[in-house]
């Protein structure tokens, strides 16, 4: 039988980790979280490996203390990653509390129990190591929980930035035609700046005060005029420099 959650209590410093999905298959409890991961929960975990639900909680009791057991879960676990701070996580589904396991403890936990524990190995630990080998665990919690699967939130990767580039051009005649153009569009750029320039001179000629009646100015009039703006500018430019001088 399995739920979608009504509601959903975040773990402690965790903000914004939910229980997705829960449900029991065979008096397993299993589930997703809102960050993607199955887990087990308590009852779960300890069903898995053939022990009392009081052995797993002992665990979890116990994370940080020296006692054989617990250093040999902390080792397998050293070895395939990272020893979490906790064992477990503690949400609630419902209104009720729920110990999650990721699947990385989960699978240290069942090893200790298959192989580690010694005489006190389960049969039932030995077989679901089999069973569940891999990424089998986890195969089989998502495909128990597919219908929950797509209300997990994606979540949004790194903001990535590309250099633009021009595309490649694929022949000699595509790369000359593209040369064409590009000149072209110079040119009449150019042409129209051209234009205006001459324009706004013929403007200016024609509000000359020496041209009262406004006549038509041939080009080569404007052109003596373009000349006296630039000697006048110079003229100006290098007016200090020359008091400069006479001062010295």
């Amino acid at each position: 039988m399995f739920d979608s959650p009504r509601t959903h209590t975040p773990q402690e410093g965790i903000a914004t980790l939910s229980v997705i999905a829960y449900g029991e298959h065979d008096g397993m409890g299993m589930g997703l979280l809102s960050n993607g991961e199955a887990y087990l929960t308590q009852r779960g975990l300890a069903h898995l490996c053939g022990v009392q639900n009081a052995h797993i909680g002992s665990i979890s009791r116990d994370w940080h203390e020296d006692k054989p057991r617990i250093n040999l879960i902390r080792e397998r676990l050293a070895r395939n990653g990272a020893v979490p701070d906790l064992p477990h996580r503690v949400l609630s589904f419902d209104g009720h509390r729920l110990y999650c396991y990721d699947l990385a403890v989960c699978q240290a936990v069942l090893d200790y129990y298959a192989v580690d524990a010694g005489q006190k190995a389960q049969g039932d630990a030995q077989e679901n190591r089999i069973k569940y080998r891999g990424d089998g665990l986890r195969n089989f919690i998502f495909g128990q929980m597919a219908p929950f699967a797509a209300k997990i939130p994606e979540t949004p990767g790194p903001l990535r930035f590309f250099p633009v580039s021009e595309p490649m051009l694929e022949s000699v005649e595509e790369l000359w035609t593209a040369s064409v153009a590009h000149i072209w569009n110079l040119y009449i750029m150019s042409f129209w700046l051209a234009v205006a320039y001459v324009d706004a001179l013929r403007q200016r000629a024609a509000q000359a005060q020496w041209n009262r009646l406004g006549l038509y100015v041939p080009l080569k009039a404007i052109l003596e005029i373009q000349a006296e703006m630039v000697n006048s500018f110079w003229a100006r430019t290098e007016a200090p420099d020359a008091k400069a001088t006479e001062a010295a």
